[in-house]
């Protein structure tokens, strides 16, 4: 059975506690119920603490809950964030000028407002590392990378795929951002690589985004502007993905028509993704399901962050092809699928696949066409023999 109930994306909440509890030395306290613990928590699979407040304390006040749990755990961090759920923002506590009067010493607490109805995931995953204020320095050597959410199954990909490019590209990884290679307070470099359009973060000079062929080159070649490496990226290595894609997809479309695409998930990587199967594959974008706030694009796009929508738009669209998370799976299970979007239940995954680069274009295209290989010789009219 699949629970089909809520948002099918996460708040701001859960998007605070992603960028932080990916950082090393800082911990992460949820403050509020225990209900607001646990989807973060059961989503992100990293150490989170919470206050657990009750009833009493919502009566009595919440700073008992709150100090107890920061005691238990201050001596094992260098930074304590507190994420102020809807509890305290309801009652209006003033939790800032409290902790200020609770650690006079040199604990160093850091509070976020991030209370479900303030805002997207998104939103909540930027907001919390600008309260961080990570320091940018213009004598560190490298690229960061950033867009590394723990709630993205494609992130470990993305960030070795990011790791390999900018090797052959002439330069190194400086800090990944959260994937858990970044401390708190370690400088970054002032040059940033993007793995996901969607979670880019203002973090010095932006070298561009990885998802998307032309993207990928474009970064590279910013990139070689000044490492003066990149030539095999450039002359031999994208080149010849794009290549061994075109090829596939032409063997493809002698044999099955073209097909009909919905996709979901954030809006900007969906955008990336349906430029490529256009382009490549000739494929009619019916429509992107955006889970985060639409922004504007050469498709045709509508929010998609609960069950019933989806089914409304896979029902009135009847695409061939979906691509997007278990519940688009679930909604519409004589299309073919291709899992790009959290949650994907259902299935082992062992090995770390990227979504991003010039490896993680190559995936996509060899599950899409697989994916409707398969369908097609699911149906009644298949051609094959």
């Amino acid at each position: 059975m699949h629970d089909c109930s809520g948002p099918l994306w996460p708040c701001a909440l859960t998007g605070a506690a992603a960028a932080l509890a990916g950082i090393g030395g800082i911990g992460v306290v949820i403050h509020g119920s225990a209900g607001c613990y646990y989807y973060p928590s059961s989503v992100l699979h990293l150490p989170l603490y919470c206050s657990s407040v009750t009833d009493r304390d919502i009566i009595l006040g919440t700073e008992d809950a709150l100090v107890r749990t920061i005691d238990a755990i201050r001596d094992k961090y260098d930074l304590v964030a507190v994420l102020c759920t809807c509890i305290p923002a309801i009652t209006g506590e003033d939790i800032r000028g409290m902790l200020e009067q609770a650690y006079s010493d040199s604990t160093r607490i850091c509070v976020i407002d991030a209370p479900g109805f303030s805002g997207e995931y998104e939103d909540g995953f930027r907001s919390a590392i600008r309260a961080i204020d990570p320091p940018v320095s213009g004598g560190k050597t490298g690229v960061n990378i950033d867009g590394l959410s723990p709630f993205d199954p494609f992130r470990q990909g993305n960030f070795q795929e990011a790791q390999r490019l900018l090797g052959l590209a002439g330069t190194v990884a400086g800090a990944a951002l959260p994937s858990g290679k970044y401390r708190y307070g370690q400088p970054l470099s002032p040059y940033t690589l993007h793995t996901n359009p969607d979670l880019t973060l203002d973090l010095g000079e932006s070298l561009g985004c990885l998802v998307g062929l032309s993207r990928i080159e474009d970064a590279i070649r910013r990139i070689a502007s000044f490492t003066g490496g990149a030539d095999d990226l450039l002359e031999h290595d994208i080149p010849l993905a794009r290549e061994k894609i075109t090829a596939a997809c032409d063997r493809f479309i002698k044999k099955f028509d073209p097909p009909h695409v919905a996709l979901f998930g954030q809006c900007r990587t969906m955008q990336e993704i349906a430029l490529m199967l256009e382009e490549y594959l000739d494929a009619d974008i019916l429509v992107i399901g955006s889970r985060n706030p639409p922004v504007p694009g050469k498709y045709r796009v509508g929010r998609a962050r609960d069950y019933d929508t989806v089914v409304e738009i896979l029902s009135r669209e009847n695409p061939d092809l979906v691509l997007g998370s278990s519940f688009e799976r679930y909604a519409c299970p004589g299309a073919a699928f291709v899992g790009v979007t959290p949650p994907l239940r259902g299935t082992v995954r062992l090995h770390s696949r990227p979504l991003a680069g010039i490896e993680g274009a190559l995936a996509l295209f060899e599950s899409v066409l697989n994916a409707c290989m398969d369908h097609a010789k699911r149906r009644p009219d298949d051609p094959s023999p």
